[in-house]
């Protein structure tokens, strides 16, 4: 299982790894329930708070960024420790009609001041432990104005851990925290954010994995409509989208 800042960062490097990300992960139907609920989520967001800079941490190939930065009043600054991830970045936004400042840095040494409206980073916060998670929320704050947003994802505990208990050998290459609201409220409070929100997704995980397995490989739209319903009708979710103010 791939741990630790160094290796987390590594991983990410590979050319292959950068090109292949969005289609291995986000286009079968499970993936792409994901990433459609993360972007309603976001653009959701941004309606409201109509933030004016926004910064993304960690885009890689900017599936979300290509989602959202329409709705933006400004292309958001993306910063990713990856120059190959960068590259796929963009790429993917090279049609976008304002070219996003694309930024190569350490998430744990953002090389910003305090300006930003809005941060949103997904697939990182998740992969590091409880120290390096307290370092990147103090990191994230001083990059946010006084009342500025972050939007992030975490794993439930309540749902993933029985999951992870049952899992085969390498089946979970990365590390993720499994955390529960509690946990997620304390561990921002300490680090100055207020106001904690959490919006689900993928509901019904166990019933989603068998949709994806038993319908998708005939029709993914099939697989598609199911997993939305499903995904609608409540319980404990897998993941959350978690929304906080710096105080």
């Amino acid at each position: 299982m791939i741990t630790g800042e160094t290796a987390i960062r590594d991983a990410y490097r590979d050319e292959r790894v950068a090109a292949d990300y969005v289609r291995n992960r986000f286009v079968e139907p499970l993936g792409a329930l994901l990433h459609r609920r993360q972007v309603e989520v976001l653009r959701a967001l941004i309606a409201r708070a109509r933030p004016s800079r926004v910064l993304e941490i960690a885009p890689g190939p900017a599936r979300l960024t290509a989602a959202v930065a329409p709705a933006l009043d400004r292309p958001p600054v993306l910063v990713d420790a990856s120059a190959q991830m960068l590259v796929e970045a963009r790429r993917r936004l090279a049609d976008a009609d304002r070219p996003a400042p694309l930024v190569e840095g350490d998430a744990f040494g953002l090389p910003f001041g305090a300006v930003f409206d809005l941060v949103y980073t997904f697939r990182l916060i998740r992969h590091f432990g409880d120290e390096d998670r307290a370092r990147l929320y103090r990191q994230i704050a001083a990059v946010l104005k006084p009342g500025g947003l972050l939007a992030f994802d975490a794993v439930n505990a309540e749902v993933a851990a029985p999951l992870r208990a049952a899992a085969r050998p390498g089946e979970y290459a990365h590390y993720d925290a499994l955390v529960d609201e509690a946990t997620l409220g304390r561990e921002l409070g300490d680090a100055g954010f207020t106001e904690v929100t959490l919006d689900g997704v993928q509901h019904r995980y166990r019933a989603l994995q068998a949709v994806q397995n038993l319908v998708a490989p005939r029709s993914r739209a099939a697989a598609r409509a199911a997993m939305a319903v499903l995904d609608r009708s409540g319980g404990p979710p897998l993941e959350w989208v978690v929304t906080c103010r710096r105080g």
